[in-house]
């Protein structure tokens, strides 16, 4: 699966939320300015991007284009920030 991530340069709706976590770190962020538990959930290699919008009432491509702007933005500024 992760050969199939790597395909893929941005996050899709039908990929897991641990899915778009591991490939893209700096999406933290996204989860938490939606109010989801996302991040560390139990559920998250399981429930999908549209099972996020689904669960939280969102509009799906409200979530995957603020996914994809902070993508975008890591990758101009050189990648996610490390301590």
């Amino acid at each position: 699966m992760k050969d199939e991530i790597v395909a893929h340069s941005l996050p899709t709706s039908d990929m897991t939320v641990a899915e778009v976590l591991e490939s893209w770190p700096e999406t933290v962020s996204v989860f938490q300015d939606f109010k989801t538990a996302c991040v560390g959930c139990v559920m998250a290699p399981f429930d999908t991007m549209s099972d996020v919008a689904r669960i939280y009432q969102l509009e799906l491509s409200e979530i995957i284009e603020a996914l994809h702007r902070a993508v975008k933005m890591a990758d101009q500024d050189g990648g996610p920030a490390t301590d």
